[in-house]
């Protein structure tokens, strides 16, 4: 599950913006999934390491948390 989060974080970096459940659904597989549940699940687990942060005023949406590291 590691390596299917740090791929999904990368392409998270590199497509930039803000991320939400549909965002992630809409990627193909397998970053993306069918399932609210799962993307919900790997958008919590991506913010848990502190990779996401979350948006203000947005619910469930993330951004990318660029002072943790990674190319910008």
């Amino acid at each position: 599950m590691a390596d299917l989060l740090d791929t999904l974080l990368a392409e998270m970096r590199e497509q930039g913006g803000t991320w939400t459940t549909r965002r992630v659904m809409d990627l193909p597989a397998p970053l993306g999934t069918t399932q609210r549940s799962e993307a919900r699940q790997r958008l919590g687990a991506l913010a848990d390491r502190g990779d996401l942060l979350t948006v203000p005023g947005r619910g469930r949406a993330y951004r990318v948390n660029q002072a943790k590291g990674g190319p910008r």
